[in-house]
């Protein structure tokens, strides 16, 4: 029997370069360390586990190397101000080391020199890697095939499979440098290997400028307003009184239409401001229409008063206060005004409560995004449906005592499809990390939608990776589906994106700054779209190719 031992120097060796070349080789870190890890990153941690014969060691091996990995790609879960996100962080980066230590036990020779057995492998891992989008709300970050999607080449491969065929194919690749390794340079393996190195380069530069040459070829535009207010979270601020609240939110409101004032007089076929950009609801009355007029005639000039939509709801109400009966206005009001004046159509989001009883007092929240077209039309909303757990919804009884600490009490009702609205062109939209799950996303392609609108908010991890990591998926939903993305932060990285990947423009220059700056931009985007392989099946055909080839590999394991 061949001997596969290595010296001690050689396995800490190895296991040292793995981690680094793995854990630091995404888009967000380095992306050229994610296409060396793409091809033998992982190979080198897995030819350490074949010096390691007893199933045990080797399983706690591989899930602590990839807890480990996992810790440095989640430490932005450290920059949240509450303590409890370190159990967060450390509960999902062992569960993600428990699934790659499963898969560790299947690293072995035998299987590494059977050809079914190599692809089953790959499959397995292609199956644990979705499975994770069903542990609570899911947990989409981080996918093998992200280290592949740093160059704009390999990137377009997920136009046919989507994320998870990028990380069958980033594990598939490793299989076959490690099997190199294992059985010396046979001329088949190192064609073999050489060529699944390659092909991602090779298919998705003829990908890229075959739709490249067609998108010169229909010049038309989306000209886009998206607006980065960063305002501070609510949830941290402190008020002595429902007026000094409310006052707040009327500041909030100045705030954010300062940063468009350039752009008025532009041509604007759409606005696109964050997600649950102020409080108080969509439609609830709160602010007196002297104060939105001075507000407004204050930024744009009495002309704007023309624009304001009519008195009666839902924009506004007629409420005996105790200053007396006056006219309240609602952020639908403001939203309205903005999308008249403006001539375009608005995309903002807000919460929306409803009742479903009324004589019970049973309402629904909805952490939405509204459509307002500038006509004064009633407006149309989608409402989330990937919630985040313990901040907008709370799964357990625990966990809502623990909640309660830190002043979340309520939970919003989740949404229930994807909604497709009628602006310059079809638009589907997505609340924050929604637009990391590609089947979701595929939905609104589906529907006809020929751009994705997301709105964000990653305030609650300040100057971390989060905000380009979130970035970086979204890059991975223009080309799955073939249309392009526009995307509005409160923080984060407001920018937008071609049917390609390719970014437009963002806002700022420096990663802080990216997040940071309190300002507008005016983009015209390509609004080139092409039907995809990924948009007509999604994940079924790599799931059931995937299947066809773990089946296959345990027929050939039976056998032998």
């Amino acid at each position: 029997m061949k001997d596969y031992s290595l010296a001690n120097y050689q396995k800490y060796t190895l296991l040292l370069a793995s981690f680094f070349i793995v854990a630091f080789g995404q888009p967000a870190w380095v992306w050229w360390l994610g296409l060396i890890a793409s091809v033998g990153g992982f190979a080198c941690f897995w030819r350490v586990l074949l010096a390691i014969p007893r199933k045990r060691e080797r399983f706690c091996l591989a899930m602590g190397w990839y807890a480990a990995v996992q810790m440095v790609q989640l430490s932005w879960f450290a920059s949240h101000p509450y303590l409890y996100i370190y159990a967060v962080l450390f509960f999902c980066a062992w569960l993600m080391g428990a699934q790659f230590g499963l898969l560790a036990l299947f690293i072995q020779p035998a299987a590494i020199k059977r050809l079914p057995r190599l692809l089953g492998i790959a499959s397995l891992w292609v199956f644990l890697e979705w499975s994770r989008l069903f542990i609570l709300s899911g947990l989409a970050f981080n996918p093998t095939g992200l280290a592949l999607s740093g160059a704009l080449y390999p990137l377009q491969l997920a136009a046919f499979g989507g994320m998870y065929f990028l990380s069958f194919w980033v594990m598939l690749t490793n299989l076959f440098v490690l099997r190199i390794w294992l059985n010396g340079s046979l001329k088949q393996d190192v064609l073999f290997a050489s060529a699944m190195a390659c092909l991602p380069y090779l298919i998705g530069a003829i990908h890229f400028h075959f739709h490249e040459q067609a998108m010169r070829q229909h010049p038309s535009t989306v000209s886009v307003m998206l607006v980065q207010p960063a305002l501070p979270i609510e949830e941290k601020m402190v008020f002595q009184s429902a007026e000094e609240a409310r006052q707040f939110v009327l500041d909030e409101w100045m705030h954010i239409l300062a940063t468009t004032q350039k752009q008025l007089g532009q041509s604007i076929d759409l606005i696109v401001l964050p997600e649950y950009v102020v409080p108080y609801g969509t439609y609830h009355p709160v602010f007196p229409l002297k104060e939105i007029e001075e507000l407004l005639t204050s930024l744009f000039g009495s002309q704007v008063l023309q624009f304001l939509p009519p008195l009666e709801e839902p924009y506004a109400s007629y409420i005996e206060t105790d200053r007396g009966p006056q006219w309240l206005a609602s952020n639908a009001f403001l939203a309205q005004a903005v999308a008249n004046l403006f001539k375009a159509h608005i995309v903002i989001g807000l919460e929306d409560s409803v009742y479903v009883d009324e004589k019970a007092k049973h309402y629904e929240s909805y952490s939405a995004a509204f459509h307002f077209p500038p006509s004064n039309q009633p407006a149309k909303r989608y409402e989330k449906r990937v919630l985040v757990p313990m901040g907008e919804y709370i799964p357990f009884d625990f966990c809502r005592k623990l909640a309660a600490q830190y002043g979340i009490s309520g939970s919003f009702t989740c949404g229930k499809e994807a909604k497709v609205f009628a602006g310059p062109v079809p638009f589907g939209t997505s609340i924050c990390y929604e637009e990391m799950y590609g089947n979701l996303m595929r939905e609104n392609r589906q529907k006809g939608a020929e751009l994705l609108v997301n709105l964000t908010n990653d305030g609650w991890y300040p100057n971390s990776r989060l905000p380009q990591q979130h970035f970086d998926h979204a890059r991975l939903r223009t080309v799955e589906n073939g249309i392009p993305l526009v995307r509005a932060c409160n923080t984060g990285i407001t920018g937008a994106l071609d049917s390609l990947g390719r970014p437009i423009g963002t806002l700022g220059e420096e990663r802080i700054q990216l997040q940071s700056l309190a300002d507008s931009i005016r983009l015209d985007v390509p609004a080139y779209h092409y039907a995809t392989l990924y948009a007509k099946w999604g994940d079924a055909f790599i799931l059931s190719v995937c299947g066809c080839l773990l089946l296959w590999g345990l027929i050939d394991w039976k056998r032998r």
